[in-house]
């Protein structure tokens, strides 16, 4: 008797990714406030990249659960498998 075993999809954590993006962003800034003469408010940059990574939160959370399977299909899917 033999049983497979389906691998499990592993996916991007859209969390990781958002905030990546964001420490990404205030990197560049800094960069660019050093080699140019950029004059950089921190309260504004801060209040941008807040607003720019709470709305991407969001929208990733929205896409994410419209990606995943309900849990009647993840039902159906075990009913089917041999044993």
């Amino acid at each position: 008797m033999s049983t497979s075993i389906a691998a499990r999809r592993r996916r991007t954590r859209v969390v990781t990714v958002v905030w990546g993006a964001g420490i990404l962003a205030v990197a560049v800034l800094i960069l660019l406030g050093q080699f140019f003469a950029l004059s950089i408010d921190p309260v504004v940059v801060a209040l941008g990249l807040l607003v720019g990574v709470g709305l991407s939160l969001i929208a990733g959370g929205i896409l994410s659960l419209r990606s995943r399977p309900s849990s009647e299909e993840q039902d159906d899917a075990r009913d089917t498998t041999a044993y």
